[in-house]
């Protein structure tokens, strides 16, 4: 019944095109304001690694294991690939269908 509804009315298709259009925006600006504000996900990438440890680890083990083996690493890279990413996602939404 929602599923039709979704892809049957026109109502529903210019509430989905709003939140489509504000979530791309939310995802551009954020994007844009690391590109030029500047960004370190090594603060991000430890305190994650710090929380997969103990009685109940808030990361999982396997996820701890890639931020530590590659992630942190090539923390370079991921500053670089988490601004751009944010940036084309945000893009997409809002020029995409």
């Amino acid at each position: 019944m929602i599923v039709k509804w979704l892809r049957e009315s026109l109502v529903a298709s210019w509430l989905l095109l709003l939140f489509r259009l504000y979530v791309g925006y939310e995802w551009l600006t954020s994007g844009w304001s690391k590109v030029t504000g500047g960004f370190d996900a090594a603060g991000f990438l430890t305190g994650a690694l710090a929380k997969s440890g103990g009685d109940h680890p808030a990361v999982q083990g396997w996820w701890a294991s890639f931020l530590e083996h590659v992630a942190m690493p090539n923390v370079g890279l991921f500053n670089i690939l988490v601004p751009y990413g944010e940036v084309l996602v945000g893009l997409g939404l809002i020029l995409g269908g």
